[in-house]
């Protein structure tokens, strides 16, 4: 007697639900998804108990007659895909025709749908995976799809599930990611008999982001809207003035799908390096468009992720849209200089700026005090160029106009506990600017840029220095030597787990090229190889920039101070420090006028 048997049918469907029927909340996915493969313009929710006791689901889509309702309770019957060529260019929600069958098995499903306008419709019930039952039934075009009692069938299943409050949880950032991908379409979700959630047809992508991001974030969403190598990204981001504790508030849709897709949001993270303080994260609504052909959606039960024929050219894209706006937004100032190629000759203009960050370096190197000495940095004069190569110049009494912009509009009042400038902007609103602050982002800047240049100062070494790193890191590391090699950090295999390292960007002088090429490794293991050097460099600057800024408690005049202003102007993200703390606070008039009584 043979051991090996085919499953009934009922019991395929049962094991096909533990894949596509997490919780309610993918029954409300799958259900509203065929919805808008349907066509409908209008979509109602409604859920009781968190899902478990009812999830309904009606629709003004094109609906189906008798035979279509009948197959759509098959394995794998679907309207959606014809052959295996559809499958590599899929444009619809659904495509496997597993949804239905599957949700039936493990609940009591009742379907309700008419294809035309003459109130005839058909009505199809399925308890538990048993055999239909069919009926005539009166009914507008559409479809209603009721799903009882989940899981009343696997008992096993059933205890898993949380309460209902945390399931209504669930269903209603569902229906939230739906919502988001579709702004042509109206939806609304009632739990428990109360207005969870509801969305007006074609309301503008702003007041739709709303739903994700919270009232208080509306103010501080900036637009995005760019192209790269045929990759389009739209959509909305928060500035940095809003941030969140973790990276769930950046929704990214592929093709109109929401999706998870943990290197794409870093490059998102990574647009905003320098402009959040550690620990906080960026808020986002982004769509990402491509060519069908480029992203192939069929690698997970849930269609939760996608896989991308190049993923690096995906976050680029994403990258340099979300840079590109949060530059030219409203307090992060103008565009910064596009840097050149990487492998295109160096300008005039990256030649002069890697030749004053190395002067930068220079300075900062040799002024550093020994470690562990508790000496403090000695501190250079803003205004004496002679002195110290990281100051900007100090305008003469009879020179030019001033930059335009918001920090060239104030007018400089005084310093404040020799720590704050203190300005007055057009229209009496008080302004602060932190010193330190505002400096380090303004060294920062210039180092950054001769960074992007490809053209960082490097130090040969007189003596190969040889670093061992642990394993999983070595073959991080042997993937990645020739990018490590273009920004300065000639590196080879010298045998087993170890590597020879002859020469570093003289910005590194002292620094433990051991950790430094495990943290390297980690982040290559991690994310794309580009973005994980930025990232490590990015860090390195940022304190370098931090040691060479003029200090707190240091005296500054007010012709450094004017200098200090108008340098911020021709810079990108100024409103915050590399390590993302504010730069500048402003008050208005009318909320000093309140403070102190005369409003």
């Amino acid at each position: 007697m043979s051991r090996i048997h085919v499953l009934p049918a009922g019991l395929v469907n049962q094991i096909a639900a533990g894949e596509v029927v997490e919780r309610p909340a993918s029954i409300v996915k799958e259900l509203v998804e065929n919805a808008l493969d349907a066509g409908s313009r209008a979509i109602s929710v409604d859920v009781e108990e968190g899902g478990l006791g009812l999830v309904r689901v009606a629709d003004d889509g094109c609906g189906m007659d008798r035979d279509d309702a009948l197959l759509a309770l098959e394995r794998h019957a679907t309207s959606k895909l014809r052959d295996a060529a559809g499958l590599a260019a899929i444009a619809t929600m659904g495509f496997r025709g597993e949804a239905l069958p599957a949700i039936a098995s493990v609940s009591r499903f009742r379907l309700e749908t008419a294809a035309a306008e003459d109130g005839h419709g058909t009505r199809v019930e399925v308890e538990g995976g048993a055999a239909p039952q069919v009926s005539d039934h009166g009914r507008q075009r559409g479809t209603t799809i009721e799903v009882r009692d989940l899981f009343f069938n696997t008992p096993a299943r059933r205890k898993f599930m949380r309460s209902a409050p945390t399931e209504a949880g669930h269903v209603t950032e569902a229906m939230v990611r739906l919502a988001l991908a579709r702004a042509d379409v109206a939806f609304s979700l009632r739990s428990g008999g109360r207005l969870a959630l509801t969305a007006r047809a074609g309301e503008p992508l702003a007041e739709r982001a709303v739903l994700a991001l919270g009232r208080e974030a509306h103010r501080h969403l900036v637009a995005v809207d760019g192209e790269r190598n045929g990759v389009r990204v739209r959509g909305v981001v928060c500035s940095p003035d809003h941030s969140e504790a973790t990276a769930r508030a950046v929704y990214l849709f592929v093709n109109g799908r929401w999706v998870r897709d943990r290197s794409a949001a870093h490059a998102v993270l990574r647009a905003f390096a320098g402009s959040l303080p550690a620990g906080r994260h960026p808020a986002a609504v982004l769509f990402v468009e491509l060519p069908l052909g480029r992203v192939d959606v069929n690698v997970h039960p849930q269609k939760h992720e996608v896989r991308f024929a190049d993923p690096r050219e995906v976050q680029d894209a994403l990258f340099h849209a979300v840079a590109g706006a949060l530059r030219t937004a409203p307090w992060l100032g103008r565009a910064a200089p596009a840097a050149p190629a990487g492998d295109g000759a160096p300008t005039v203009e990256s030649a002069l700026a890697a030749e004053e960050a190395a002067g930068v370096l220079a300075w900062a190197r040799s002024t550093r005090p020994p470690e562990g000495s508790g000496a403090s940095l000695p501190l250079p004069r803003l205004g004496d160029g002679g002195t110290a190569p990281l100051a900007f110049p100090v305008a003469s009494e009879d020179g030019g106009a001033r930059p335009a912009g918001y920090f060239g509009s104030l007018r400089f009042v005084g310093q404040h506990a020799r720590t704050y400038l203190v300005c007055e902007a057009p229209g009496g609103a008080l302004v602060v600017v932190d010193q330190h602050a505002s400096h380090e982002r303004l060294l920062f800047h210039r180092l950054r840029e001769a960074f992007r240049a490809r053209a960082v100062p490097v130090q040969p070494f007189l003596l190969p220095q040889v670093v061992t790193v642990p394993p999983a890191a070595a073959r991080a590391l042997e993937g990645a030597l020739e990018d490590l090699r273009r920004l300065g950090l000639d590196v080879e295999p010298f045998g087993g787990d170890s590597f020879a390292v002859k020469g570093a960007p003289a910005a590194l002088g002292g620094v433990d090229l051991s950790a430094l090429l495990v943290d390297l490794a980690t982040q290559v293991a991690e994310v794309e190889r580009g973005s994980a050097v930025d990232d490590a460099f990015h860090d390195l600057l940022a304190t370098m920039a931090c040691h060479a800024a003029v200090r707190a408690n240091q005296e500054v005049s007010a012709e450094e101070a004017r200098a200090l202003l108008d340098g911020l102007d021709a810079i990108d993200f100024k409103a915050r420090c590399p390590h993302g703390r504010p730069v500048v606070f402003e008050l208005p008039l009318a909320d000093l006028e309140r403070r102190v009584g005369r409003r």
